[in-house]
C-alpha cells in the first residue's frame, strides 16, 4: 500500500508539473510576443510616416501590389486577438500544431491574414484561451492587430459543427473572421464538435 500511494503522489506531481509549465509557459510567451508586437507596429509605423526620398517620388505614382500573405513557420507571431465583452486577449501565432495552440491561438494555415481580403481562420483551445467563447454573441466586437494594423470584425452568427465540416472556412465573399473551438466547452476527453464563430470586418480601412 505505501508503494501504491508513493505511485500516486509521483503521477501527481507530475501532473501538477506538467499543469504548471504550461500556463508559464502559455504567460511567457504572451509578454515576450507581445513586446515583439508593440515593437513591429512601432518599426512599421515608423517605416510608413518616414518622408520619401526624391527616388521614392516616382514609385509612389505606380499602384501598389497587392500585398503577398507572409511565409510564416509554424509557432511564428502573427499579432493579437482581442474581444473585450468576454475577455478574450491572446497572442495569435502561426499553425495549429499541439504546442502551438499550448501556447496561445493559431492562425489556421491556407486561410487568409486579416491585411487580405478573405476569411481568417483561428483555432483556439476551449479549455484556455477560446474558453470564453461560451459567452460570445451577435454584435460582439473582435479587433485583431499586426504589424501591418488592426482590423475590427462584428460577430454575426455562431454554429457547432462536425470536425469535417471545413466549409466554413472557405470564402465567405466579404471580409471574414471564423473563429474555431472544441464544443463542448465542459466535455470530458476529446470534444465530438466544432463551435464556430463568423464575423464580418466592419472597417475597411484600419491599416496603419
Amino acid at each position: 500500500m505505501r508503494w501504491i500511494e508513493r505511485l500516486l503522489l509521483l503521477i501527481g506531481l507530475v501532473c501538477l508539473g506538467t499543469v504548471a509549465y504550461a500556463y508559464f509557459d502559455a504567460r511567457f510567451t504572451a509578454r515576450e510576443e507581445g513586446r515583439r508586437l508593440d515593437e513591429a507596429i512601432r518599426e512599421h509605423r515608423s517605416q510608413t510616416v518616414q518622408p520619401a526620398s526624391v527616388t521614392d517620388s516616382f514609385t509612389q505614382l505606380t499602384p501598389k501590389a497587392e500585398a503577398q500573405p507572409p511565409k510564416l513557420a509554424e509557432g511564428e507571431l502573427v499579432g493579437r486577438i482581442e474581444i473585450p465583452r468576454v475577455g478574450v486577449s491572446a497572442i495569435i501565432l502561426e499553425g495549429v500544431e499541439s504546442s502551438t495552440l499550448r501556447r496561445g491561438v493559431g492562425h489556421i494555415p491556407g486561410t487568409d491574414f486579416p491585411f487580405q481580403n478573405g476569411n481568417v481562420g483561428i483555432a483556439g483551445h476551449r479549455d484556455s484561451f477560446f474558453r470564453a467563447l461560451k459567452d460570445i454573441g451577435k454584435n460582439d466586437i473582435v479587433e485583431l492587430t499586426t504589424p501591418e494594423g488592426s482590423w475590427l470584425y462584428r460577430v454575426e452568427w455562431t454554429r457547432i459543427v462536425s470536425p469535417q465540416d471545413t466549409g466554413v472556412l472557405a470564402e465567405a465573399g466579404a471580409p471574414a473572421l471564423t473563429l474555431v473551438t472544441c464544443y463542448p466547452f465542459y466535455y470530458v476527453g476529446s470534444a465530438p464538435k466544432r463551435f464556430i464563430v463568423r464575423a464580418q470586418r466592419i472597417d475597411a480601412n484600419s491599416q496603419s
